[in-house]
């Protein structure tokens, strides 16, 4: 009859049969409500915009990954890196993804530019446990079945230490503790210029915070916060998942 119908985003359309329509065989658009395959889309969205800005790159930098696990990134990001002469540190709790992560940086003959970190990053140093739940893994306030020893540091502490003076990209990934990552950060001494950070506000009691400490925190350090959907996050008030998000700095 000339034409196709489609089912995408919970709704049944109709176009012509030469409609050119955003979708592909191989990475459709979700047929359901927009928020489902949250996080396989903005990743794939995240990668493309990672690798835009690396590519950018005509000088030595920095890469810093909070939560690598297996190094999907931390392998991509570290062949461009090589290429102008940069680096990366890929840092990793779970003992059990850091192994995979080795490997593959190895496999892919990246030794000399990604250096590879096992440890939880906070905002306090020690030993806490974490629970491990393969990408998922998360600190445990208490030791329970199932959970793992792992050292914690902070950003301030393990970039002194690798002599970082200044990031280009900063990626958080870490399950709900990602503003006591950023309050371990050396603000006053090291230049961040990119901050990718994926937020779960239904975490965050976890760690002892709220969405209003979010918002109290970007105000201090002058940023913005826009998700994958370019929709600007300012109070926090829902505890939904939120996803990856860039963190900009205001416009002065």
């Amino acid at each position: 009859m000339g034409s196709r119908r489609l089912k995408v985003f919970g709704q049944s359309i109709k176009v012509t049969s030469d409609t050119v329509f955003p979708t592909y065989r191989r990475f459709r658009l979700p047929k359901n409500e927009c928020g489902t395959d949250i996080v396989r889309y903005c990743d794939y969205v995240q990668m493309h915009a990672l690798v835009r800005s690396l590519s950018k790159i005509t000088s030595t930098s920095t890469i810093v990954e909070v939560g690598a696990h297996h190094g999907a990134y931390a392998v991509l990001l570290g062949r461009i890196a090589k290429k102008v002469k940069g680096r990366v540190i890929a840092i990793e709790p779970n003992p059990e993804a850091f192994k995979v992560l080795l490997k593959n940086i190895a496999m892919n003959g990246l030794e000399e530019t990604v250096t590879c970190v096992q440890a939880a990053v906070m905002n306090n140093h020690g030993v806490q446990n974490l629970t491990l739940k393969g990408g998922e893994s998360q600190i445990a306030l208490i030791h329970t079945t199932g959970t793992y020893p792992v050292q914690v540091t902070t950003l301030t502490d393990l970039l002194s230490a690798y002599g970082v003076k200044r990031v280009h990209l900063l990626m958080i990934d870490v399950e709900g503790a990602e503003l006591r990552v950023l309050q371990g950060f050396p603000w006053d001494t090291v230049g961040l210029e990119h901050i990718y950070c994926e937020l779960h506000p239904y975490a965050w009691k976890h760690f002892g915070y709220n969405g209003e400490d979010v918002h109290e925190f970007l105000i201090k350090h002058n940023y913005r916060c826009l998700d994958m959907y370019f929709e600007e996050h300012i109070l926090f008030g829902s505890d939904a998942y939120i996803g990856p998000c860039l963190l900009l700095p205001q416009k002065t």
